[in-house]
């Protein structure tokens, strides 16, 4: 039904895409029915009969079905768009393994099986981890871009700042060759040569522009529109930069009124996005493609205090077209940050609610060890454990996200500790161990999570407020480089690590004096090792912070 509709011209595939989006969110939406349906079915008898547990089974079946045609229908799409829409036919091929990724099926199976089986309180845990699994699928779907392809305009744009440099500095030498008076032909070879290298990156900038504005849905200009730019860029008075109309042209008052009224005719894109940045630093380029042709003829013409003043004119037009790809590479990190606090913000919060599953779980094996076979015991422990296994399998994934972006410090570390925890937890719960010092580590995950959490609301939070401040905050000392967090929240997640080190510490001090938990002599010291070893590792962390290294 969803490919019938996708044909010619592109204009039916954005129908396409947002009946996609809209049969996401009514899957989520039916989930959401699902859970108020079992919510009745616990609940003191209402006037009308609530739906019998095999109802709400195969209504969430319905749904398990309905998620696995439209994970089949984003890769057809894909293929059709191969050709017409390369963009966001990576959009749908993302939005897929995101689906597989997320396990979204194989939670609405087991959503099923629980219905079935009528645990309705599992079941509805695991309708809301399953509604966050969505919520995280419909905004890869609406952003129309993934984490890859912020990554290569990323590349696109440090790229364009390499070029762009190794131009300024090119014509900064033939600025200081022309002003010591060196042989004028010469310097007019270099200088038509820098020439061409100036118009073939102009070229590439506006190839960027024209994909950042399909990307984007904003209609590209019309030729005609594009056309002024190549032509007053021939004389050499239109697209000049403020830094380019400076004391030179103030002892040329007809040349700088021919450019006041060539820049009337054609004015720059005001916003501040990436499309209208990428616009003006091509504009600045090619201002300084004509500044460099005018200095070249100056040359040719043995008038070298004239070229000189051309050459700078041209090095003024270079640096502010790197100074807008500076911004255009600070926006992208931004949007990268942001994606990157969202996604782990909501795998957190999901490692959360099966920690606390986990620590009820426990909590229930020593309270009922009086009313429970030893084996019954046993089997809840080695489930429990398996659970745990699955935590850390997604810490994992966690820490992977972070360490890929490789700007922070304390974050992978509080990570790296919670992951160990986990698996220590897991390997104990696993032995039917499920004593007061594994419920103890239960405990601490449990925390550690919850801190972990607070601290990213937190970054993302202020992560908003720079973006609404703009420039208020100024610009960061390495445009593009800002890290995932900054360094008063890593300070912060450092301090909250040594405190869960010296508590640990105070902790395992008074086992060892008072003799009376169920883990041995050999286990607390194995577990001191290992803590001595976490203190190290926090201790590295300060010292990367402080030195401003990162991993």
């Amino acid at each position: 039904m969803l490919i019938q509709s996708q044909q010619n011209n592109g204009q039916p595939f954005f129908i396409t895409f947002a009946c996609t989006r809209r049969f996401l969110l009514g899957i989520a939406i039916s989930i959401t029915g699902v859970s108020q349906g079992w919510a009745q079915s616990v609940s003191p008898a209402p006037p009308v009969s609530p739906p019998t547990h095999s109802q709400l089974a195969a209504r969430e079946r319905a749904l398990s079905n309905r998620m696995r045609e439209l994970e089949a229908t984003f890769l057809r799409l894909a293929d059709l768009l191969d050709t017409t829409d390369p963009r966001r036919a990576t959009t749908l091929r993302s939005a897929f393994e995101q689906a597989r990724e997320l396990e979204v099926t194989d939670r609405l199976d087991t959503i099923v099986e629980l219905l079935e089986k009528g645990q309705l309180l599992k079941a509805g845990t695991g309708q809301d981890a399953a509604i966050d699994r969505l919520r995280e699928l419909l905004a890869v779907l609406e952003s129309g871009e993934n984490r890859k392809t912020v990554t290569d305009s990323k590349k696109k744009v440090k790229e364009f700042l390499g070029r762009i440099n190794n131009l300024i500095a090119r014509q900064m030498g033939l600025e200081g060759t022309t002003e010591a008076g060196g042989n004028p032909e010469e310097i007019a070879k270099k200088q038509d040569t820098l020439e061409d290298d100036t118009q073939s990156l102009a070229e590439d900038v506006d190839a960027f522009r024209r994909e950042s504005a399909n990307a984007a849905g904003i209609k590209s200009k019309s030729d005609s529109d594009d056309n002024p730019q190549s032509e007053p860029a021939k004389d050499g008075s239109s697209n000049e930069s403020p830094e380019g109309q400076g004391g030179e042209n103030s002892s040329s008052p007809d040349q700088g009124s021919d450019s006041g009224e060539k820049k009337s005719d054609q004015q720059e894109p005001q916003g501040n996005d990436e499309v209208s940045r990428a616009d003006r630093t091509n504009r600045r380029l090619e201002a300084a493609r004509s500044r460099m042709q005018e200095a070249k003829e100056k040359l040719d013409a043995v008038e070298p205090d004239a070229a000189r003043k051309e050459q700078e004119r041209a090095l003024a037009e270079l640096e502010a077209a790197r100074a807008e790809l500076e911004e255009i590479l600070r926006q992208l990190r931004e949007e990268e940050i942001e994606r990157l606090l969202v996604k782990l913000e909501a795998r957190i919060r999901d490692m959360l609610r099966a920690e606390r599953m986990v620590l009820r779980g426990v909590e229930q094996l020593s309270n009922e060890a009086a009313t429970t076979s030893k084996r019954e015991r046993e089997l809840e422990s080695t489930r429990l454990g398996s659970e745990q296994n699955v935590i850390t399998a997604n810490i994992t994934r966690a820490l992977t996200l972070v360490r890929d972006d490789g700007s922070a410090v304390a974050i992978p570390e509080a990570l790296q500790q919670i992951r160990e925890d986990s698996s220590l937890a897991a390997d104990r719960l696993k032995r039917s161990d499920y004593g007061s010092f594994t419920q103890g580590i239960v405990e601490g995950l449990v925390a550690s999570l919850e801190e972990l959490l607070s601290a990213l609301e937190r970054a993302e939070r202020e992560q908003q407020d720079r973006q609404e401040q703009g420039q208020a905050r100024g610009r960061p000392a390495k445009p593009g480089e800002q890290p995932l967090v900054d360094k008063i929240a890593e300070l912060k997640m450092l301090r909250i690590l040594q405190t869960r080190v010296n508590g640990r510490t105070s902790r395992f001090s008074a086992l060892l004096n008072e003799g009376t938990e169920q883990a041995s002599e050999t286990e607390l010291i194995e577990a001191l090792g290992r803590l001595a070893h976490r203190q190290e590792r926090v201790e590295r962390a300060a010292h990367d912070i402080a030195t401003g290294r990162t991993e």
